[in-house]
């Protein structure tokens, strides 16, 4: 037992990569194409372009630095991603054993590995992993905070600022651990410690909610977001279990809320409240938006409070085996079971052939052009990444291409846009289907009629 505590950094090595088993091709959708292309631009049109987005500044800004110094690609993209499920894991092993044990970090290390969606964030292209490590890592940090381990309060802040600079819903995930702490605070009679830490936190905040103001008046989007139905809330509930095997998210429904059950048994009433923290932002989310008629959530929001929500499950669980061990048998076949579904999955997406795709485009030069025929600019947004190199083209000024001239079409082809087509004197010359990560087109090349 004298090597013990080396155990959960061997749990975090193995699920660190599992992660980087999934970062090696090109493959990327629409999101990740736009966030990419920023990241691409020179520093003052990366500033520009991320202070016209929508989104606090912290991962374009980073992410640029990184590429900087390690060289710009998918591939270290998809690593930069990664960097913070690591980190996250290497708090746990550091921390976690000081409020609980080793046995409930390796627990938490594997829940935010195997769990469903946490491979697919923790190798896009987007700020989704670091808004999961920040709001995760704040969570530990005022579990650490309650038990009085040194420096925790630093790091608490530290968190939570960065949470604030990453994304607006780990800033709101964190404001219910700090909901939380001013509760105890007032129990504890610690109430000047609380009041300062949150000073701190929100005088560092100030730039970021100006800039957020300033976003939010010049935004303007394709996105269309969930409407504010029940049915959609409910689907935002179920998104942390979703593996699309009925079976397999009923399990690991029923195991949270035997969890939650359990911990409020026991009186571990933070475990549960930690548990309850991703209900209550998408509670609290779907209530903002009915009260002010407007749609501005997606499920994917929800991700820094399922990093929490399974920090609680983890705690509760650990406390459960230690009454009975035999609660290990079936945490474990359930975790199996998930890591081989949700696995599978996602390395079927992150793996899709796309070699046509990059031999097509080898082909093309900055003289060419395109006309892309969709219904969402999804494959269009991504092809501004592939070949920026590439002319965005309409039918009026197709003509102006000097190149090949291509049209691109993800369904099928209109009679009017055929007329179109005709009537500007071009004919289709069909030459393949085109496919990767989540997309397929059909590539046709424009030939002037004589």
């Amino acid at each position: 037992m004298k090597h013990k505590g080396y155990i959960p950094y061997l749990f975090a090595a193995v699920c660190t990569l599992f992660y980087l088993s999934l970062v090696f091709n090109n493959n990327v959708w629409m999101d990740e194409a736009f966030s990419a292309s920023i990241i691409r631009c020179g520093f003052k049109e990366m500033v520009s372009r991320t202070f016209a987005d929508t989104l606090p500044p912290f991962y374009n800004f980073s992410a640029w630095f990184f590429t900087r110094i390690f060289g710009f690609s998918t591939i270290k993209l998809k690593i930069f991603s990664v960097i913070p499920m690591t980190l996250l894991m290497l708090t746990a092993c550091r921390f976690i054993p000081r409020i609980s044990s080793e046995r409930a970090a390796c627990i938490y290390i594997v829940m935010i590995t195997v769990m469903p969606h946490f491979f697919e964030h923790g190798v896009e292209i987007r700020m989704y992993s670091w808004a999961v490590l920040f709001s995760s890592a704040a969570a530990v940090f005022a579990l650490c905070w309650i038990r009085s381990v040194p420096r925790s309060g630093l790091w608490l802040i530290a968190s939570t600022v960065c949470g604030a600079y990453t994304h607006q819903y780990a800033l709101v995930a964190e404001g219910f651990i700090w909901l939380m702490l001013l509760f105890i605070s007032v129990y504890k009679k610690t109430l000047k410690q609380w009041f300062i830490g949150a000073f701190i936190c929100i005088a560092c905040y100030i730039p970021c909610a100006v800039l957020t103001v300033y976003q939010m008046k010049r935004a303007s989007s394709y996105f269309s977001a969930y409407p504010a139905t029940f049915d959609s809330m409910m689907s935002s509930v179920r998104y942390p279990y979703v593996t699309n095997l009925t079976v397999l998210s009923t399990l690991l429904l029923l195991l949270v809320i035997l969890l939650f059950a359990y911990a409020c048994r026991i009186k571990e009433y933070i475990s549960a409240y930690y548990i309850l923290v991703y209900f209550l932002v998408t509670v609290l989310s779907f209530g903002l938006m009915l009260a002010t008629g407007s749609t501005f959530f997606s499920s994917r929001y929800l991700l820094p409070a399922v990093g929490i929500m399974w920090l609680g499950a983890a705690v509760s669980l650990d406390l459960m085996i230690s009454e009975k061990r035999s609660a290990l048998i079936p945490a474990s076949l359930l975790a199996g079971a998930v890591l081989i579904v949700i696995y599978i999955q996602q390395y079927r997406i992150e793996y899709v052939d796309m070699s046509r795709f990059e031999a097509f485009l080898s082909q093309t030069g900055d003289e060419d052009g395109y006309i892309m025929y969709e219904e969402f600019p999804e494959i269009g947004i991504c092809l501004e990444y592939y070949a920026p190199w590439m002319r965005s083209s309409t039918i009026d000024n197709i003509g102006d291409v000097a190149g090949k001239k291509y049209v691109f079409v993800n369904r099928t082809v209109h009679t009017n846009e055929i007329a179109e087509i005709e009537e500007k004197k071009y004919e289709l010359r069909y030459i393949e289907n085109l496919a990767f990560d989540r997309y397929t087109f059909r590539a046709y090349e424009l030939i002037r009629k004589d």
